[in-house]
């Protein structure tokens, strides 16, 4: 298996031919690799780093995260709070305030992915 360039560092970049960017990068060892990326690659490759360094500055680990299956939204018999459940579990009680504030969340949140160009796996 090939070893991994691990860059620390970003030594040059400059326009190529046919509307490519040539980047070099440098190891911790100062030993250089350069890389040729088109316009839609850089524009993807722009999009994953993004997604990832806002990932590390949040300290959110989006592999770990909880994917349910089911959830269901109510209210409460007995008190004012709005119930919201995942899966089987127990349900979480927020009051209509938070309810609000955390729906209006959802849907900015929601409105920023639905604006990203899709995931490609290569």
């Amino acid at each position: 298996m090939k070893e991994v360039f691990a860059a620390v560092a970003i030594s040059r970049t400059k326009r190529a031919e046919g509307g490519a960017l040539d980047v070099q990068l440098i190891d911790a060892a100062g030993r250089k690799t350069a890389v040729r990326v088109s316009a839609e690659v850089a524009l993807r490759l722009a999009q994953e780093l993004l997604d990832f360094a806002e990932g590390a500055s949040s300290g959110l680990d989006t592999s770990l995260a909880k994917r349910p299956k089911s959830f269901a939204v109510g209210t409460g018999r007995y008190e004012n709070l709005v119930l919201v459940r995942f899966d089987d579990e127990a349900p979480y009680a927020l009051d209509a305030v938070d309810a609000a504030d955390l729906g209006e969340a959802l849907i900015e949140q929601s409105e920023d992915v639905c604006e990203r160009p899709e995931k490609v796996l290569q």
